[in-house]
């Protein structure tokens, strides 16, 4: 979706924070991760290690010599990014759902309307 990047630009660090914070409960490697942004491995690698001394990623484990990460829902920065995606997100459904309401609620008066006008024929 990537909606934090709208927000803060299209760039790479933004992206990866925001492909943990949609797949909170997932472990992704750097490859996962490279293939779900189009981001390059040697790019991903780089904002990971920054990411992990921020402590907002954490390392889980590792699948032979694939290392697995996962988002750090105890730290305060991770959540601050669940957090406001999750109000983006809750927010643009709100809208999508009023627009969806206002939408049958105009096709019903139409059509009642045009009924109205039918039986006064």
């Amino acid at each position: 979706m990537y909606i934090l990047s709208e927000l803060f630009g299209d760039c790479p660090q933004v992206k990866i924070v925001e492909t943990f914070a949609e797949n909170y409960e997932d472990t992704l490697s750097g490859p996962d991760i490279a293939r779900m942004t189009g981001i390059t491995k040697a790019t991903v690698y780089a904002h990971i290690n920054k990411l992990l001394k921020e402590d907002i990623i954490k390392k889980v484990r590792k699948v032979g010599k694939t290392q697995l990460y996962q988002l750090n829902q105890d730290n305060t920065k991770a959540k601050i990014v669940l957090m406001l995606e999750r109000f983006i997100v809750s927010e643009r459904l709100g809208k999508l759902v009023e627009k969806e309401k206002t939408g049958a609620v105009s096709k019903f008066i139409g059509a009642s309307a045009d009924a109205v006008e039918l039986a006064s024929l």
